[in-house]
């Protein structure tokens, strides 16, 4: 009986208070009212007054996702409030954007660009891949560049799964595979071997590779001439014998610049071992090529201007270039300005030189020649403009005493247009051995310059993505 009067009385109890109660936590109507304005008034101050460009996308993206769980509170937890009622009929906005624009685009855009503004390489790749559809020979480099920085940070699963068509995936593998063999990783020289289709290890020459690692290791000589013997294929003699020249051209260049070595050099795209043992280049150029010299001519070339012999105008580019370098080392900036008209050179030539003598510029600190060069450059070759700029900042990375520091706008402020070529600009200076890094990251001026800005904004692909893009963590 006192059960059933229970009953009975218990409602009658508890009406007052559901009917001051109608909000999901239990407050009254007139404090819930209170509640969701409140709420909205800070979600539409966060997007309102943190702007992009003034503070950084992961600040940005912090604040702008508690605005959206606020008004996703307002509508879950106070959805009779008048606020609720006039955000459900579309009378407010978030900032300048409407309510469902703002959660399904702006946000997973957000998330995006705080994903490429992370660090440098997840830079580089957001600047590769604002344009999927694009294939030319300047994003192949800026693909690559960006799997040799993260072979070189031994991060090798993620550049082997780096997306690629099936016709540039011998191009990919070749580069990390070079990384390992030049940085002397046998255990993944050996996994990437054995996992590696041999269709694939032939097209992207594991074997001419291994044969150039050998050389610039410094291992005994006796085993790189007998894997050459074991393996007589005109690459493989030729990327020994490059090998040998780069390892001989790095260590005079060391000495000739008075800069100390221990047993090993670094330099941004390998590691020069073992840099006590010296040779003579023309004999082990014999040994290589079975004492065909004809055919190691070309690379001797490239040798020979390196050391100071003025190559021919029909010399490849390489040897140009080197010889170039030679100059500088010697101090004699007055013949490398001069060498391109002096030489009559034209075609590649001149235009590969022409670059090298910005970045030489740059080297030295000729920060005024190094301008009037790029900008002369950029006139005679309309579509180089970004080239010369890429050259003039690889001259910069190449000052053995004075490292580029990145600040936060220092290469948003490249006179680049090209996102790949950025891309590549930003992988050389991860690359660089001297690279320095102050104040605030650099990426997010990089991010904005290319694609600021949240309006006429695609949905995003999955869903999946888009609800966590625009969700906050639990706390």
């Amino acid at each position: 009986m006192r059960f059933r009067l229970l009953s009975l009385v218990l409602p009658l109890v508890l009406a007052p208070i559901s009917l001051e109660a109608t909000n999901l936590d239990g407050s009254s109507a007139a404090d819930g009212d209170a509640e969701a304005a409140r709420l909205y008034s800070r979600a539409n101050d966060y997007v309102m007054n943190l702007r992009e460009g003034s503070y950084s996308y992961a600040y940005l993206q912090f604040y702008w996702k508690r605005a959206q769980a606020n008004i996703d509170r307002i509508r879950h937890v106070y959805p009779d409030s008048p606020t609720a009622k006039a955000l459900s009929r579309g009378d407010l906005k978030i900032g300048p954007y409407a309510l469902d624009y703002f959660k399904d685009r702006v946000l997973y855009n957000l998330e995006t660009k705080q994903l490429g503004a992370f660090e440098d390489v997840n830079c580089a790749i957001f600047l590769f891949s604002l344009d999927t559809k694009r294939s030319d020979a300047v994003r192949d480099r800026a693909r690559l560049e960006i799997a040799e920085v993260l072979a070189h940070r031994q991060r090798w699963e993620e550049a082997l799964r780096f997306p690629v068509p099936d016709d540039r995936r011998a191009q990919l593998l070749a580069t990390i595979f070079r990384v390992a063999a030049f940085d002397d990783h046998p255990e993944i020289v050996e996994k990437i071997m054995r996992t590696t289709p041999q269709r694939w290890r032939d097209a992207a020459g594991f074997t001419a590779i291994t044969a150039e690692a050998m050389a610039l290791q410094g291992k005994p000589r006796s085993e790189l001439y007998s894997f050459v013997g074991g393996h007589p294929q005109p690459d493989v003699r030729t990327a020994a014998l490059r090998g040998v020249i780069e390892r001989d051209q790095t260590i005079r260049r060391m000495a000739l610049l008075r800069i100390p070595v221990g047993d090993s050099i670094k330099t941004s795209h390998y590691v020069v071992g073992n840099a006590s043992l010296r040779e003579n280049v023309p004999d082990a150029a014999a040994q290589i090529f079975s004492g065909d010299l004809d055919a190691a001519a070309p690379l001797l070339s490239v040798y020979y201007a390196s050391t100071g012999r003025a190559p021919e105008t029909a010399a490849p580019v390489e040897a140009h270039e080197a010889y170039l370098q030679y100059l500088f080392d010697s101090e004699r900036m007055g013949d490398v300005e001069t060498y391109v008209r002096d030489s009559n050179l034209g075609g590649e030539a001149k235009r590969a030189c022409e670059l090298k003598v910005i970045g030489l510029h740059a080297e030295e600190g000729e920060m005024p020649e190094a301008e009037k060069a790029r900008k002369a450059f950029a006139a005679d070759f309309s579509a180089g403009a970004d080239e010369a700029a890429l050259a003039e900042l690889l001259g910069r990375l190449d000052m053995p005493d004075t490292p580029v520091v990145a600040y936060a706008r220092t290469f948003a402020d490249l006179p680049i247009t090209d996102p790949c070529v950025l891309a590549t600009a930003i992988m050389e200076w991860s690359m660089s051995p001297n690279r320095s890094q102050r104040g605030a990251t650099p990426w997010d001026a990089v991010v904005q310059r290319f694609a600021g800005g949240f309006d006429n904004l695609p949905m995003p692909k999955s869903s999946a993505v888009r609800d966590a893009a625009s969700s906050m963590k639990p706390y």
